[in-house]
């Protein structure tokens, strides 16, 4: 059965949303659309260009998360380096290397840019900053004098994932106004872009759920420390208050823990993956059985 999926966005915790669509293809479905915000952009790219429940599981897990990072050269300078290096950057890593990694995973898919994809199978969610203004990608390409056939993949899926202080924004020269546009994480503009999908298809949302206790004591003390603190509230402050996600068909919960710590090896990569396939099969198996 076809359906359409809308991924949430949750820095490192797209391992687990990769997991709950592992999970679904698992269970017979398989995705004729994608929206995704952020690491939810990362996931639903794969699954547009075509990768399997176990290809997901190969790449993911296998994936050296930690080796994401990519941290500017002022952040070795001792004390006060991530200072230094959100004054002169606005983040602390680039993310040429989160591009490189996606880059080579497509291209083993045959996809480089959107031309390579089926038309209207993915959209990725970021946020102009320069304007103030959500966009989805391919679709608001044009607006930028851009052809979405010669725009590559992986660039857009950073521009939504560059997370605002711990990741540098992406700049877009746009042909049209001869400006630089500076975009950052779609997540400021839409978390859960249930409005972009199409509902020619049933829709699956893919919802993070807390697993275990989300509350966390973070010392403020200075710019960065401030800085990381406002970040990691932004993420995890959606998840303390009752919330619903209207417009779908069906929700998958998705159980997470950590949200930006990039530094799990592969051995709790695995284990991330594999709690949300397990959770993303049963609640599909308990839904056919009603």
């Amino acid at each position: 059965m076809e359906i359409n999926g809308v991924f949430e966005g949750g820095g490192v915790r797209g391992i687990a949303l990769a997991g709950a669509a592992a999970g679904v293809l698992d269970s017979g479905y398989t995705f004729h659309r994608t929206v995704g915000t952020s690491a939810g952009a990362l996931v639903a790219a794969l699954l547009a260009a075509g990768y399997t429940a176990d290809e997901l599981e190969h790449e993911v897990t296998g994936m050296d998360w930690p080796g994401l990072l990519d941290p500017v050269p002022e952040t070795h300078i001792p004390l006060f380096g991530q200072h230094m290096a959100l004054v002169i950057h606005k983040g602390i890593n680039r993310t040429r290397r989160i591009e490189s990694v996606w880059r080579k995973m497509l291209l083993r898919k045959g996809v480089r840019t959107f031309r390579d994809l089926r038309p209207g199978s993915l959209e990725v969610i970021a946020t102009d900053l320069t304007h103030g203004a959500g966009v989805a990608f391919p679709h608001c390409l044009p607006g930028y004098g851009i052809d979405p056939d010669s725009f590559p993949v992986a660039r857009s899926l950073v521009m939504s994932a560059a997370v605002p202080f711990l990741f540098t924004p992406v700049v877009l020269h746009d042909r049209i106004t001869d400006e630089k546009v500076v975009f950052s994480d779609g997540a400021m503009a839409a978390n859960y872009p249930i409005g972009v999908i199409a509902h020619d298809r049933p829709v699956f949302g893919f919802r993070l759920t807390p697993d275990g206790d989300p509350h966390t004591h973070q010392s403020i003390h200075g710019p960065y420390s401030l800085a990381k603190a406002v970040l990691t509230s932004g993420i995890r402050a959606r998840y303390s208050l009752p919330r619903t996600i209207e417009g779908a068909e069906v929700v998958v919960d998705v159980p997470v823990r950590d949200d930006l710590d990039f530094s799990l090896p592969r051995r709790e990569a695995r284990s991330v993956f594999h709690r949300a396939r397990l959770a993303a099969h049963g609640q599909l198996q308990s839904l056919t059985a009603a």
